[in-house]
């Protein structure tokens, strides 16, 4: 870890790689900025991940937002605060981001424009970094180093982009048709301002040209509804999704960034829900290149109110290291909640005039 710091720090350019999320969709603002406000009323989310933890205490983030979503206007707000602490010289980066999200919605479709605003600020303790010339063969860390640190902390901001499409839609398999299939399909750029002239936010504590290098995101996901049971309201669900990420001084350059597709499957069942997934930086699965195996269990906790349901979500997620690190870097473990208050008013309150922009009716996407 301490050559991977000092690499960073003194390289004449370097990049920095965002955190990623095993539950992408449980931090649906940190995913893209379009999601925010999807659900009605108010919503409040928290995540924590610890990565790798054996390896000198790991990677560590955690985040919380909350969402209003504003059916008089047709858009959803969002303020949302993340953390994330790298090994034992506790390399930090803390966001704070403004979202704002606007609906063009149809008969079976709606189409999300979102835009994100963060204040970035990165520090390290300068007094947990050991280097070369402080250490002595034989009686080990003895002497002063040479080496000067310029800044303790680093602040910026940053601006991120996005959009998705959401609809409804059939599928005919011989004679069986499924009907009241939820798709999304969604696209976002993050450190959006590097794209222009390379003008990001600069990141180094030693005064460099340090940038944080854009970041873009595709991603996709069904709900498809597989089995009713007679007599009654239960229903069984498949949720096919994937993610695909690209990071990197060259952004539409993919040999030389950073790519990795994560793809699976959700088993969803009254509420309760189970997943499959594989992360790798490339498609085909291989021993050389596998980076994880996620499994999530999660559950949706539903509570009747006057008119609508309030609901609080809550799921866990575990990654297998198969190769690379290997499992004895002890694996990286995921906890997520949502809690939604769907009858909360709006800032114009809950109901609109006839005269002016409809409620916007906004359809359940897991």
């Amino acid at each position: 870890f301490t050559l991977l710091l000092l690499c960073n720090l003194w390289a004449q350019t370097s990049f920095a790689q965002d955190p990623s999320f095993s539950q992408f969709y449980s931090n649906r603002i940190y995913l893209n900025p379009a999601f925010t406000g999807l659900e009605s009323g108010i919503s409040f989310s928290g995540v924590s991940r610890m990565q790798w933890v054996n390896v000198d205490d790991g990677f560590r983030t955690v985040g919380v937002s909350v969402e209003i979503q504003e059916p008089y206007l047709r858009s959803g707000f969002g303020i949302s605060l993340f953390q994330d602490v790298q090994g034992l010289a506790q390399l930090t980066t803390s966001y704070v981001g403004l979202s704002y999200a606007y609906t063009i919605p149809a008969d079976r479709h709606n189409i999300h424009i979102g835009v994100q605003a963060q204040w970035v600020q990165k520090g390290v303790d300068w007094d947990k970094i050991t280097f070369s010339d402080q250490l002595d063969p034989v009686y080990g860390n003895i002497y002063t180093t040479s080496a000067i640190p310029v800044l303790e902390k680093v602040s910026y901001t940053d601006f991120n982009i996005g959009a998705i499409w959401r609809f409804d839609s059939e599928l005919k398999l011989g004679k069986r048709k499924f009907r009241d299939i939820r798709n999304s399909i969604g696209f976002s750029l993050n450190h959006a301002p590097y794209l222009f002239n390379g003008n990001g936010g600069n990141e180094s504590l030693q005064n460099i040209d340090t940038r944080t290098s854009p970041r873009m995101t595709l991603h996709a996901g069904s709900v498809i509804p597989m089995l009713f049971f007679n007599g009654t309201r239960s229903k069984i669900y498949l949720s096919p999704n994937i993610k695909y990420d690209m990071q990197g001084e060259n952004l539409f350059n993919g040999s030389q960034n950073l790519q990795v597709l994560t793809y699976g499957l959700y088993l969803m069942y009254e509420g309760m829900y189970v997943g499959g997934f594989y992360q790798n930086k490339h498609a085909v699965a291989s021993l050389r290149n596998t980076n994880a195996l996620i499994l999530m269990v999660g559950a949706y906790i539903n509570a009747k109110s006057s008119k609508q349901k309030n609901n609080m979500f809550i799921g866990f997620s575990y990654d297998a290291n198969t190769s690379g690190v290997g499992p004895r870097a002890g694996g990286v473990f995921e906890l997520a909640f949502r809690w939604t208050f769907a009858d909360a008013p709006g800032l114009f309150g809950i109901k609109a005039s006839g005269k002016k922009k409809k409620v916007l009716e906004c359809k359940n996407f897991f």
